[in-house]
């Protein structure tokens, strides 16, 4: 018990002492992981593990039913450990700072986007643009307010996002969607793997 109780403490501080999120890529996929500072460090990777088999162990205690909110975890495990491969020391995994737009620069980017007359060219645009900068659902919202048609803003959402920082807000935006069939298919991008 006692043990239980100081993880417990231990886990609360280290979720406190993390700075920045940092996108992994390994040949299994990609993973966000939080950290304490600009680089990662074995201490940041073990520290992201541990706190998803802590919820592993939440989601196993609580819910007979878990299978399905288990895989996700799992798979984000997978990726994290395989970070670590035998010859660690000649090993370096391709990292960038998962940061969205500033307020200025984002309205500025919207400004440009606006410059565009026709649905095609913004999506082009978005395209073009959205591989070397990260957004927020907020800022998502306000890249879907630009366009007039479901379908366009659909394609917007299936082209940001893996650039998304915060996807588990996604459904704070599905109001953006005029009819149910919209809405159903922009969850269904926004929540499937």
């Amino acid at each position: 018990m006692k043990w239980m109780a100081v993880m417990g403490l231990v886990a609360l501080l280290m979720a406190g002492a993390f700075a920045d999120t940092v996108r992994i890529s390994t040949p299994a996929g990609v993973v966000s992981i939080e950290t304490s500072g600009q680089q990662v460090s074995l201490g940041d990777v073990i520290r992201n593990i541990q706190a998803r088999v802590d919820s592993i162990m939440r989601i196993a205690s609580n819910d007979p039913f878990w299978a399905r909110e288990l895989r996700p975890l799992l798979l984000e495990l997978s990726v994290l450990i395989q970070i670590f491969p035998p010859d660690l020391y000649s090993y370096t995994p391709q990292i960038e700072i998962a940061e969205p737009m500033d307020d200025e620069t984002f309205a500025a980017y919207l400004e440009s986007i606006k410059e565009e007359i026709f649905s095609d060219d913004k999506l082009d645009y978005i395209r073009q643009t959205s591989r070397k900068n990260y957004f927020t659902c907020e800022q998502l919202g306000q890249i879907l307010d630009l366009f007039d048609f479901s379908d366009d803003k659909l394609e917007a959402v299936r082209i940001l996002k893996p650039r998304i920082v915060d996807p588990e807000n996604a459904f704070m935006l599905k109001d953006k969607f005029t009819f149910d069939s919209d809405r159903k298919k922009f969850l269904d991008i926004m929540y499937s793997d």
